[in-house]
């Protein structure tokens, strides 16, 4: 019994001895379970500190680069609140991030913009849909128009919420504000802000290709200010630049809108008329009717010293579809301005076959006397000038052309040519050289030394640079006697710089050149003026020789031109008397120095003296 009850007790020592143990071991687990739990929350929460460092490192990563970036970045609430915005935005409303975060456009923008602002916000929300739209704002406070390039797109701020607004916009102010500046440059007049010549021509290759256009009439009025340069000389370049702008302003108030008034050059100003009817008569009388109202508009504009001005005007005519090309028509139309030049100015003038060919026969001309000098065609005739005891006292060189296909071509069509293109410069310069030449011949020969020669300088000449010295080196060359070459002079040289010119007249003078004044009463000349001037002698014209015994007009014209070369101390000489009464009057009257076919038409020098 005893050992069965051992027996029995055994396993109830056994089992108890094993709960103890799994008692232990539960609790061992336990804390084991513990410790890697309170080791685990330590990790996550260095983890979770980890993480929020990070992101927060890269929040201000973001946030740097995004304040960085050039552009206006804003994130809006879907009721376009401010929720975000970068350093730009706050740059430009002058506010913190802080004072602009909950508010929306209507604090930062006048009504009218922010209305136009929230229109397109809302309409991105209620799409879904990413835009790209160009706004233009002001901001309050300010007047200056901004605009904007702008990216706005919706953004769900968390899964399920209403849609936020994320916009990126870029300030184009400038750049546009920069391309209309050169745009401006590109086509418009700096001075007067009228059209250039670059979009004139782009406007008439247009009006010339216009297909609708093909069977109306359009015009081209090419308008020169007459004498302007007289304003630049006399009054200062700043008082032409005012003119200028004067007459511009005039003329593009008056003018209808449809009308292309551009500066076409210096004092040049052109108007484009399109669309004027499919008759030609009717046509040529509307440009004519706006070119008169040009020519009243220009003479009642005044400059600062109240110096009247006048205007030609050249029309020109043509038709769309290509028929004429855009130089042909600016070509007819400064042809018709030349017309109305020759003419007196301040008048205008049609284009017309005719006058194309004097054009062209004109420029024909101008090419032969490119070469007249080389080929030895030009000639000078000499025409004496005489005493009232019939004394050949000297002579006037004049010039010649013989063209060998045209024949003599005239003085007054060859020299005023000749000082349009400079040619003028060259041979004025073989004139005086063959002028002094034969000086020097005559200085040899006793009976030809006392005579002088008078040589016609043109204005061109006379205002080189170079002048003086080509004169004093022409007289050394060729020996000739200063005291016996005389100058002839305009009174519209005289008014031209008037400073330098007496300058230029004071050094030739010290070298004893004699000066002329030619063709004295057909300019402007101050009488005041010349006294100051080193004249020696007034050369009266012919003009008002010509009638001088039947017209009392001309007769008190050189009475008082003789009476005046007197008190001024110069010797008058009539030019272009031509008959023994005209001779008698002149000489009754006090002048005693003659020229004219009476005693001699011009001739080559070989034939002006039988003993030559």
């Amino acid at each position: 019994m005893d050992s069965l009850a051992s027996a029995a007790a055994l396993p109830a020592e056994l089992l108890g001895s094993i709960d103890d143990n799994l008692g232990r071991w539960s609790i061992a687990l336990l804390l084991v379970f513990l410790l890697l739990a309170l080791l685990g929350n330590l990790l996550l929460k260095r983890r979770m500190q980890h993480d929020r460092a990070l992101l927060q490192t890269n929040k201000e990563m973001l946030a740097t680069i995004l304040d960085s970036v050039d552009a206006f970045i804003y994130i809006k609430s879907p009721t376009l609140e401010y929720q975000y915005v970068n350093r730009r935005i706050s740059d430009l409303f002058g506010l913190s991030a802080d004072k602009i975060i909950g508010k929306c456009d209507e604090a930062f923008f006048d009504a009218g913009s922010a209305a136009e602002i929230k229109q397109v916000d809302r309409n991105v929300l209620a799409s879904g849909n990413k835009v790209t739209v160009e706004e233009s704002n002001v901001l309050q406070g300010e007047s200056r128009v901004r605009t904007f390039l702008s990216i706005k797109m919706p953004l769900a701020m968390s899964p399920g919420a209403t849609p936020s607004l994320c916009g990126i916009s870029t300030e184009l102010t400038d750049y546009l504000e920069m391309q209309s500046r050169t745009h401006y440059l590109a086509f418009y007049d700096s001075l007067t802000g009228l059209p250039n010549r670059r979009l004139l021509m782009d406007s008439l290759t247009a009006a010339i290709e216009h297909d609708e256009w093909a069977a109306s009439y359009s015009a081209v009025l090419v308008i020169d200010l007459d004498n302007f340069r007289l304003v630049n000389d006399i009054q200062g370049h700043e008082s032409g630049d005012q003119l200028l702008i004067g007459v511009a302003e005039q003329l593009r108030q008056r003018l209808d809108s449809e009308v292309m008034l551009a500066r076409f050059s210096s004092d040049e100003f052109v108007v484009l008329i399109n669309n004027l009817g499919e008759q030609q008569t009717s046509a040529a009388l509307k440009a004519e009717r706006v070119g008169r109202q040009l020519l009243d508009i220009i003479a009642q504009v005044r400059n600062r010293s109240t110096l009247p001005i006048s205007a030609s005007i050249g029309i020109s005519l043509f038709t769309g579809a290509g028929e004429h090309s855009m130089d042909s028509v600016l070509q007819q139309a400064d042809m018709a301005l030349q017309q109305a030049k020759y003419a007196g100015g301040n008048t205008l003038c049609f284009f017309n076959s005719e006058m194309q060919t004097s054009v062209l026969e004109r420029a024909s001309l101008e090419a032969d006397l490119h070469q007249a000098l080389k080929r030895n065609e030009l000639a000078l005739h000499y025409q004496v000038q005489v005493d009232h005891q019939g004394v050949t006292t000297g002579v006037e060189a004049l010039l010649r052309w013989y063209h060998p296909l045209r024949g003599w071509v005239s003085p007054a069509t060859f020299i005023p040519l000749a000082e349009e293109n400079r040619l003028i410069v060259p041979i004025g310069h073989w004139v005086l050289r063959s002028a002094c030449e034969q000086l020097a011949k005559w200085s040899r020969q006793p009976a030809y030394a006392p005579l002088s020669i008078s040589v016609n300088v043109s204005s061109v000449q006379f205002q080189q640079p170079e002048f003086v010295r080509d004169v004093e080196a022409l007289l050394a060359e060729t020996q000739a006697p200063p005291s016996r070459l005389v100058l002839e002079v305009t009174e519209s040289l005289l008014m031209h710089e008037p400073v330098r010119v007496r300058s230029t007249m004071l050094k030739l003078r010290a070298k004893g050149i004699r000066f002329a004044l030619d063709d004295f009463g057909t300019g402007y000349s101050s009488l005041s003026y010349l006294k100051r001037l080193p004249l020696d002698e007034l050369k009266i014209d012919q003009s008002f020789i010509h009638e001088l015994l039947t017209d009392k007009t001309d007769a008190a014209i050189v009475d008082t031109t003789i009476l005046l070369a007197v008190s001024l101390g110069l010797t008058v000489v009539a030019e272009g008397v031509e008959r023994k009464e005209q001779l008698d009057w002149l000489r009754g009257h006090g002048c005693y120095r003659y020229q004219g076919y009476l005693f001699g038409r011009p001739t080559p020098i070989e034939y002006l003296f039988e003993s030559y």
